[in-house]
């Protein structure tokens, strides 16, 4: 099993096993395609291996179950939740299975997805098995916004940042999983060291949405109301996710550069533009609004609803 622009990691749960001191729940944070679920893949191979040297052999019994999916002590959990979110009812069943011993002697593994996007009721099922773990078992969560993981949760887990690839290991990545040269260095040069959205953009998804950001970006640089409705004017839940979440990506830029620093995500041109026309106080209260939206969508709020919304909170906060 390959990693990419992860060897800190790797080597932090190679020393954990070694030394007999593997913790029983991990919380990988970081932004959407650094390789999270990637990461929580390899830590649950390499605790599973039967070889026992912290790093996946990829040969025997169990490394090649894990590969393709068919590990009975390997249970990776899917949100059955409206907005792709865990609900009580699909994260109670760990509480008692968890119990049951692994079926090859070893451990049983939990990888959970995006435990940030599970209301709290359904992440306080899982505080009494993270409180009093059985020797056997191992959760191992994923997260981007760590501040919607409760206090007890955190508390209770290692918690692993996940960051973007080098420029040389992201391009090495792309070129191993089949993009041309120069269409890993574009894709580099538009999403830096995050090996997933590059793909994306090679594959040529989510390019609607990379133009639509640019284009509210744009539009408020202009003060340009009817564009800025036209941009925002989406009725597909994922994609207003996905516009959102790069728009406020955009506008933490613009605070960087307000402060004297320099930009980071793919839209640093966009950004330097829009921190031109909107004062400090405007982008801070951007940000605000935007994750207020994301966090509406997520509870599946009404769609075109909140992205009007957004849109007159925009509109007010570049005034």
């Amino acid at each position: 099993m390959r990693l990419w622009g992860k060897d800190t990691q790797a080597e932090l749960i190679r020393s954990m096993i070694l030394n007999d001191k593997l913790c029983h729940s991990f919380i990988l944070t970081g932004d959407e395609g650094v390789g999270k679920r990637t990461l929580a893949k390899y830590i649950a191979a390499a605790a599973l291996c039967e070889n026992a040297t912290g790093v996946p052999c990829g040969q025997c019994r169990s490394c090649r179950m894990c590969e393709h999916g068919g590990h009975p002590d390997l249970i990776e959990l899917s949100p059955t939740g409206k907005s792709d979110n865990f609900r009580v009812d699909d994260l109670r069943p760990v509480v008692s299975d968890a119990s049951v011993a692994a079926n090859e002697g070893g451990y049983k593994v939990y990888i959970i997805p995006e435990i940030d996007k599970a209301l709290p009721a359904a992440q306080n099922i899982l505080l009494k098995v993270f409180e009093e773990p059985p020797e056997h078992v191992i959760f191992i969560m994923t997260a981007q916004r760590r501040e919607k993981v409760l206090p007890t949760i955190l508390s209770r887990a290692v918690v692993l940042p996940v960051y973007e690839a080098g420029r040389a290991e992201c391009i090495s990545a792309l070129l191993e999983l089949g993009a041309s040269e120069d269409d890993a260095s574009k894709a580099y040069d538009v999403f830096g060291g995050n090996i997933g959205k590059c793909l994306e953009y090679i594959r040529g998804e989510g390019r609607q949405a990379l133009e639509r950001i640019r284009g509210i970006a744009g539009a408020i640089s202009a003060a340009d109301e009817y564009a800025l409705a036209k941009a925002l004017f989406i009725s597909d839940r994922d994609e207003c996710l996905e516009v959102c979440t790069g728009l406020s990506e955009l506008v933490c830029d613009v605070c960087i550069i307000k402060q004297g620093g320099t930009a980071q995500s793919c839209f640093k041109a966009e950004a330097a533009e829009l921190s031109k026309s909107i004062r400090m106080s405007g982008a801070v209260n951007m940000y605000s609004d935007i994750a207020q939206a994301i966090d509406k969508l997520q509870k599946n709020a009404n769609v075109t609803l909140t992205m009007c919304d957004l849109g007159a909170r925009l509109k007010a906060d570049s005034v």
